[in-house]
């Protein structure tokens, strides 16, 4: 990365950063105090330089030439273990150059193997060109130099003692390290310009000063801007900018079908975009005339890292033209080569983008993976907390017990097999109907309570203990059982459900599991700046859709919740700044939402995005992403499965790495989250009550925001409708057994305390669904500490509304008590002196019996 003068407000730094550089300037410009080749250059460069180094012994990056530029009495810090050792510290802080080098590594390399570079059918090298912008003393071009048969020509372009420093550099590899190889001929051509001189009362064009210095016409071109514009001023970047789209557009680079443009950003796009968001910068690249094939963002738009190719007129074809299967048409050969490496650009607006784009089009139910568990929860762990401890609160000497839970009414339980792999089936022994999720996991194996007839591996059924017979004389005389355990296993098959464990969570398939598609499960953006995933699980005693619902709503962040716990009133929100807010309404490829705002002109300051058919998405500038799966779990039953992606900058990856303080991280993450659902619950189930018992409307009169409630509604309904035509059912809801998947044996398809006549069951059954009262109830019973018990059992308990209920907001026993610690303090901080002692007031309510038990 080379500096220029004239920097802009956007390489602007705090103290801390102006410490840090001053500090680790310093450091490297005494390691190169030896250099033999006589380089006078900043210390940034030096800098980078070494980090390569660094970062190539350690793998991260391949770079075999980095270490041979730096002094040889200095060079063993980056190239022996102990040397390593000393510098492993700074790895966290050099996150952002392995990104950005394997990013523009990446792009070479599709670019190079496209078919105007590579013939494709005989592989013959083809002459292209690689512009290379203030790259510092980058190395790719020494890396690349026999990599395409010598025909793609490499032109550096940075300031004049950058590009002095660099020649000596050159001259010395090649005298050293590759002496056959011809510099002259076949080197780069160093370009001395400094790229400020492009703004100012007489701008210098940077593509006519590059066509003087060999750049051709008519030749596949990739022009590759790394971390430079930030010392650039606006003036200039904004002439440069245009240079290079006029270069790009029909004619700038020649008629023939090769004269194709690639550009590769791993750089700042001030002033055009300064947000992080791929639809906006699409939105930017479409209206200059270029494709956008590649984009990932980090530090609130501060950076972004983008593919974009030109686009060659063809008839007919419109600008971001879209195809039958609603995918952007690219235009070039080159941008068509690399979409068919990478895949297809997906507009989101958040990193983490849902797959299922016909889900919009044709509003379902089916065929969706949901969320169901974390995976902490299938490995015996009750709470994040203990998860992040490695601690479980019950010992395993017995087995661990199997997670239960329930998908649209379906009771469904899951464990591991053997070999680690989940297994998913309905919460029902094939043999008397006993709930498997009463039953222990030993060995991989799930043994049920009642008869302990086992299944393992894909669920299949491994052992039945009455099979084991024995004679008089302990004998056993058990013949071949495969035959009935297969019979078993195929009997079940029907309750079998897909499942998979992705990116941190356990999701479930609904529909054919022969049909079952990873490839439409919710993906993160590769290559994004990494996270620290925070997990939080809520339990809300409503419907789903209300749930949903209060998290697509952003005026009541501001009013109901009013900055009550700090990540909201960090970034504004609170009751004073409602009257600016401003809602900007949108659809991307993954889902519809609202970009929102303070003042017309202010900076986004939160995002929401409804993905069908269960999830909502928050984000915004940062790179903070919230996703909430809000699990149906049956009629007023929601699981909200809440993770959380904090940023992994330098400094959370220094805080998290200390012992001790993830735990910290996580309990008080958790009881933020806890804290607004026990805002917004006793809202929710209060707003049920009205709808579904009194009747009023869903929505009467629309206010702010509304927009997008109605769009959730709209797509649900049509979902609704899909569902009554395809299926002939009106809920989504399972609410019986599905007898089809019953074998048809010698066993007893009915039998019931009120009669087995079908016709009679189902009426009553069906008058109970209706009620929402089961006809069967556990006892209720529950423990000091809020957890569900329901029926007591001296082997195991029954509980039947799975999953146990065991979170806030349901269960907010445990959190009300760090409630009361928690306002105690924000008492303290804001009482006047006339007012009631704070502590008073707070015991004071803590003293109510309806809060804490």
């Amino acid at each position: 990365m080379a500096t220029t003068a004239g920097q802009s407000e956007a390489a602007s730094q705090n103290i801390f950063g102006v410490a840090s550089d001053f500090g680790t300037g310093l450091i490297f410009s005494l390691l190169h105090a030896f250099d033999d080749c006589g380089i006078e250059d900043s210390s940034k460069n030096l800098r980078v330089l070494w980090v390569r180094a660094l970062l190539a012994y350690r793998k991260k990056i391949k770079d075999d030439v980095a270490h041979k530029f730096l002094p040889s009495n200095t060079r063993s810090l980056v190239t022996t273990e102990w040397g390593a050792n000393i510098l492993d510290p700074i790895l966290p802080f050099a996150e952002w150059i392995e990104a950005r080098t394997q990013f523009i590594d990446e792009g070479l390399n599709h670019f190079l193997s496209n078919p105007l570079c590579t013939d494709p059918e005989t592989g013959s090298k083809l002459e292209c060109q690689v512009v290379l912008l203030g790259a510092g003393y980058d190395t790719r071009a020494l890396r690349y130099r026999h990599e395409h048969g010598n025909k793609a020509k490499f032109i550096e372009v940075d300031l004049p003692s950058v590009v002095e420093g660099k020649s000596k550099l050159y001259k010395k590899f090649q005298k050293e390290q590759d002496p056959e190889w011809n510099i002259d001929k076949y080197g780069s051509t160093l370009v001395p310009f400094d790229l400020n001189d492009a703004g100012g009362p007489d701008p210098k064009s940077l593509v006519q000063i590059l066509r003087e210095n060999g750049l051709k016409k008519d030749t596949p071109t990739l022009f590759v801007s790394e971390a430079v514009l930030f010392y650039v001023n606006e003036g200039a970047v904004r002439n440069i900018m245009n240079d290079f789209f006029n270069f790009a557009s029909q004619g700038g680079n020649g008629d023939s079908e090769r004269a194709e443009t690639l550009f590769c950003f791993t750089d700042t796009l001030k002033p055009f975009v300064d947000v992080p968001f791929s639809n906006e910068a699409n939105k930017w690249f479409d209206a200059n005339n270029m494709d956008l094939l590649q984009h990932r963002s980090r530090w609130g738009g501060a950076v972004h890292f983008a593919l974009a190719s030109s686009r060659r007129k063809v008839e007919g074809q419109k600008a971001q033209e879209i195809s039958e299967d609603n995918d952007t048409i690219i235009h070039s050969t080159v941008g068509n080569h690399i979409r068919s490496k990478v895949g297809g650009l997906i507009n989101s607006y958040i990193p983490t983008a849902s797959r299922n784009k016909e889900i919009l089009k044709n509003p379902s139910f089916e065929n969706v993976w949901y969320a169901v568990a974390f995976p902490w929860q299938i490995d015996g762990y009750d709470t994040p907390l203990q998860a992040v401890l490695k601690r479980k609160s019950s010992s395993s000497k017995d087995g661990e017990k199997p997670f239960a839970t329930r998908l649209w009414g379906e009771p469904i339980v899951i464990y591991r097999d053997k070999q680690g792999e989940l297994v998913a089936m309905a919460d029902v022994c094939p043999h008397r109907s006993v709930p498997l999720s009463m039953g222990k996991v030993n060995d991989g194996n799930l043994e049920c309570v009642y008869h302990g007839w086992t299944f393992g591996e894909k669920g299949a059924c491994v052992d039945i203990p009455t099979m084991h017979t024995v004679d008089d004389d302990g004998i056993e005389t058990t013949s071949d059982c495969r035959k009935l355990l297969n019979g078993v296993t195929k009997a079940n098959m029907g309750h079998m459900r897909a499942v998979v464990e992705h990116e941190g969570l356990v999701y479930v398939w609904r529909g054919n599991v022969l049909e079952a598609d990873v490839s439409l499960l919710p993906t993160r953006r590769k290559g994004d700046m990494e996270t620290v995933p925070i997990d939080t699980v809520l339990d809300y005693n409503v419907d789903y859709c209300y749930v949903v619902e209060n998290n697509l709503d952003s005026p009541h962040l501001f009013y109901l919740h009013d900055g009550s716990v700090p990540p909201i009133e960090s970034i504004g929100m609170m009751n004073v700044n409602l009257p600016k807010l401003k809602l900007t309404s949108f659809t991307d490829h993954c889902g519809m939402g609202h970009l929102g705002r303070l003042g017309k002109n202010g900076r986004p300051k939160k995002l929401l995005r409804f993905d069908p058919p269960n999830v909502v998405r928050h984000g915004g500038v940062s790179g903070f992403e919230e996703e909430f799966h809000c699990v149906p779990i049956s009629n007023q039953r929601t699981r909200v499965l809440l993770r959380q992606h904090l940023p992994r900058g330098p400094i959370l990856s220094t805080v998290t790495s200390v012992p001790g303080l993830m735990p910290i991280l996580t309990i008080i993450v958790n009881s933020w989250n806890y804290h607004i659902a026990l805002e917004d619950s006793n809202v929710m189930q209060g707003q049920a009550s009205r709808i579904e018992d009194w009747g009023s409307p869903r929505l009467g009169v629309g206010g702010l925001g509304d927009d997008l409630i109605k769009r959730f509604w709209k797509w649900r309904n049509r979902s609704l409708e899909n569902m009554k035509l395809q299926k002939n059912v009106n809920s989504p809801y399972v609410d019986n057994f599905d007898f089809r998947t019953m074998p048809k044996t010698g066993g007893i398809p009915s039998g019931t305390s009120f009669g087995d006549n079908p016709e009679i069951v189902n009426r009553v059954r069906a008058e109970a669904q209706m009620r929402n009262i089961p006809l069967i109830s556990d006892d209720g019973a529950i423990d000091n500490a809020g957890n569900v018990v329901g029926t007591y059992g001296i082997k195991q308990d029954y509980i039947q509304d799975l999953p146990a209920a065991n979170f806030p907001p349901v269960n907010y026993k445990q959190y009300a008590r760090l409630l009361v610690f928690d306002q105690f303090v924000k008492n303290i901080m804001k009482r006047d002196d006339d007012e009631v002692p704070a502590p008073t007031r707070i015991f004071e309510k803590e003293s109510t019996p309806a809060l804490i038990e």
